[in-house]
């Protein structure tokens, strides 16, 4: 793979100049303390706002928060921060051939692999790098906080949640790959992820749909064990590699 490493040297400084490292460590940040902080203030505006309620016939009874509450939030909120990362990532490729900074290097006899698999290595470590320090903060602050097992499974339900993840981002290269806008990507990938979650209103199916890796409360609960959703697992898995597969054929054929 000829050029890899100042492609991916390229794709690390790009990242830093251009503020992405920054935005998503601070995101980051702020989504995992979120979790444990809104679940911890949830019972007090509750009672701030009991009063009010109940001049409108609305009675509320004592609101506790727990470390299902932390977790439940967070699980929720991993869905915005995907979202957030797919929109801003998914010009990485169709960008650098539209303006043509991409073309002087692959002209020169750099690997258009090289140039694929740096684009889409770099994003997967940001966002793993990422959802792991996410994930780190906010399992320290609910453990500080109520510091009860009542919650079990929470590092493989996150696990599997971080698979689904990776598998729509190598879904949004795929298309990538084979888009000439961003907004195809979006579009691309959206459908995906739309359609499986669609299916997933189907019980007969959902085992198998890799949308049921994000049902985390159910392991987390003990509702469901991994080996319930293992089909899914490994769908999951298969397309991941697929559409990086596909992703490298395609960008060979990409037109400049």
């Amino acid at each position: 793979m000829n050029g890899f490493s100042p492609f991916l040297k390229k794709e690390f400084f790009e990242l830093y100049r251009k503020g992405r490292l920054l935005l998503f460590g601070i995101l980051f940040v702020f989504f995992g303390i979120l979790a444990p902080a809104t679940a911890k203030l949830t019972p007090a505006l509750f009672k701030m706002m009991s009063g009010e309620l109940e001049q409108q016939g609305i009675i509320i009874k004592d609101v506790t928060s727990t470390a299902a509450s932390s977790y439940e939030q967070f699980f929720s909120n991993l869905s915005i921060i995907l979202i957030v990362f797919v929109v801003v990532f998914a010009s990485s490729i169709t960008s650098e051939f539209s303006k043509g900074t991409a073309i002087p290097l692959l002209t020169k006899g750099l690997s258009r692999v090289s140039f694929f698999l740096s684009k889409l290595l770099s994003s997967l470590t940001i966002w793993s790098a990422g959802l792991w320090l996410c994930f780190g903060i906010t399992y320290g602050y609910t453990r500080y906080y109520w510091n009860d097992d009542s919650v079990k499974s929470v590092v493989p339900a996150f696990m599997l949640w971080w698979l689904f993840s990776v598998m729509v981002i190598c879904v949004m290269f795929f298309f990538a790959s084979l888009a000439s806008t961003h907004i195809q990507v979006l579009i691309g990938t959206g459908c995906v992820v739309f359609t499986m979650s669609l299916l997933g209103f189907t019980q007969s199916i959902k085992k198998y749909l890799p949308s049921s890796l994000t049902d985390s409360m159910d392991l987390c609960t003990g509702k469901r064990s991994v080996s319930d959703i293992l089909p899914a697992i490994i769908i999951a898995a298969a397309i991941t590699l697929i559409s990086a597969a596909l992703g490298m054929m395609l960008i060979n054929k990409k037109k400049i």
